[in-house]
């Protein structure tokens, strides 16, 4: 069974995140967005992200974009005790793709793939200095 993912974000960045993945995949119907309205309570938020839990059948991933922000400790207080859900606070647009595209299931093993995969999906450059050679962090 298809995992669903939902991501929860501060402002417009999930509904931000979604359209940037399709641009790039297609559509994604397996990917939703939920938004924490700057007017929003806690209990207002969980309200509707609780409504799209429940609203899917199957194994459910919520990307948040900050552990320890609101839409995380919802989530996570959401998820609690279901089974076949996972949380997984830091989401880019590499991160959404890469479970929008290949993540089969939502268990230890699966989870902690993705999560390896968006550190490694990260990068540092830095300009050459003049006459120089441009160096990542992987560049000697």
């Amino acid at each position: 069974m298809a995992v669903s993912i939902i991501v929860a974000c501060h402002g417009p960045l999930a509904a931000a995140l979604k359209t940037s993945a399709e641009m790039i995949c297609g559509p994604l119907r397996n990917v939703s967005a939920i938004v924490l309205e700057p007017d929003d309570s806690p209990e207002e938020f969980q309200v509707r992200l609780e409504a799209a839990v429940d609203a899917i059948a199957g194994p459910v991933l919520v990307l948040a974009d900050l552990m320890g922000g609101t839409p995380h400790n919802v989530a996570a207080l959401v998820l609690h005790g279901r089974a076949h859900a996972a949380l997984v606070s830091g989401v880019s647009l590499g991160l959404l793709i890469e479970a929008a595209t290949s993540l089969r299931a939502v268990d230890e093993p699966a989870i902690a793939d993705l999560v390896a995969r968006g550190r490694d999906a990260l990068s540092a450059w830095h300009p050459p200095a003049i006459g120089g050679v441009a160096r990542g962090m992987d560049t000697p």
